[in-house]
């Protein structure tokens, strides 16, 4: 072989060389380990209440309602505010490595509860990145649970199924075939209300889609934590109860009727209902103790991280208040800026 022939093949090789290079380190920088499958993206209060605030670390990521519900971080002092993406977003979750959220459309109806129809489920990198699409269908609410996401899908002439998708989009699948909620995962199992013939209290493991009740009482909008379940009694006025899965103690936190709730840690905050002559957002303590008025009115849309509660006035777009977790009642605007 000629040196010409000898150079070009010597140039022709080092090309495939680097063209290998380059696959690998796009399959690696793409690539993302698995999740611990006891790992949960937010928590269940804050998911049903629409999941607009999600805390990882000492990250909180939230829908800025004075920038149209676009997707922002800042520290969880509330400090170093970042605008990640310009879609208006809801159901957040995130891991390690990615946002996950559903980007919002418009309303299907109006009023406390009403499922929201949105366009579609994504995933970003916490830089704003790399967006993924599971689904441009609609979606009402949506929850990370290890290597999965269950939502709430939304289609036409079949109505809404709780389906689950693995973050890598394999194995979408419908595990619910009616509008059961996802937002109460821990641990691997999914917590939630029978939306059938019964509004009992279920469980189910995330993998394996294996459900049983394991309380015959009607009720709404669960929360695991801890052990204990938080709900709103279907069977009494709408009140909120505390039922402990080892013990089988079932706890009335407060005998007046309420229209949302949320708990984090210690305490719990919750609406009166709407209906009430004098309706108005509260604190106490998971005991049911420590009772304190937050705000007169109705508000909606309660979200708690490590520091704040954060909550909106309803039928008040674009104003979000908080208001300290454990300090002193004196709620404000939340006026995040870039």
């Amino acid at each position: 072989m000629s040196e010409t022939g000898r150079k070009i093949l010597i140039a022709a090789g080092l090309v495939v060389f680097f063209v290998i290079l380059g696959i690998i380190y796009v399959f690696i920088a793409n690539s993302k380990p698995d999740n611990d499958v006891t790992l949960t993206g937010n928590t269940a209060g804050n998911i049903n209440n629409g999941g607009l605030f999600c805390e990882m670390g000492d990250k909180v990521y939230f829908a800025n309602s004075t920038d149209g519900g676009s997707l922002y971080s800042m520290n969880s002092d509330e400090t170093g505010f970042k605008k990640i993406t310009n879609v208006s977003v809801s159901s957040l979750n995130v891991d390690n490595d990615r946002i996950y959220y559903v980007m919002k459309g418009g309303n299907g109806g109006s009023g406390l509860g009403y499922i929201r129809k949105s366009a579609g489920l994504y995933s970003i990198r916490h830089n704003g990145s790399d967006s993924i699409c599971y689904t441009m269908d609609a979606v009402g609410l949506a929850s990370l649970s290890g290597n999965h996401i269950l939502y709430q899908h939304y289609r036409n002439n079949k109505g809404t199924d709780l389906d689950k998708i693995r973050i890598d989009k394999k194995d979408n699948v419908t595990i619910a075939s009616n509008m059961v909620s996802p937002a109460s995962v821990a641990n691997g199992s999914l917590y939630y209300s029978g939306e059938g013939r019964d509004h009992y209290l279920y469980m189910m493991d995330v993998v394996t889609g294996a459900s049983m009740c394991i309380y015959e009482h009607n009720m709404y909008n669960p929360v695991y934590q801890n052990g204990n379940v938080y709900y709103m009694d279907l069977e009494g006025n709408y009140n909120l109860r505390k039922y402990n899965i080892s013990t089988g103690e079932d706890v009335l936190l407060t005998d007046a009727a309420i229209d949302c709730f949320n708990v984090y840690d210690n305490v719990v905050v919750y609406q009166t209902a709407s209906a009430s002559s004098s309706p108005a957002l509260y604190r106490m303590d998971t005991d049911g103790l420590g009772v304190e008025m937050i705000a007169e009115g109705i508000y909606c849309d309660i979200n708690i991280t490590s520091h704040y509660i954060y909550y909106r006035e309803f039928n008040l777009e674009g104003v979000t208040y908080h208001q300290s977790l454990y300090g002193a009642i004196a709620p404000s605007p939340f006026l995040p800026f870039e």
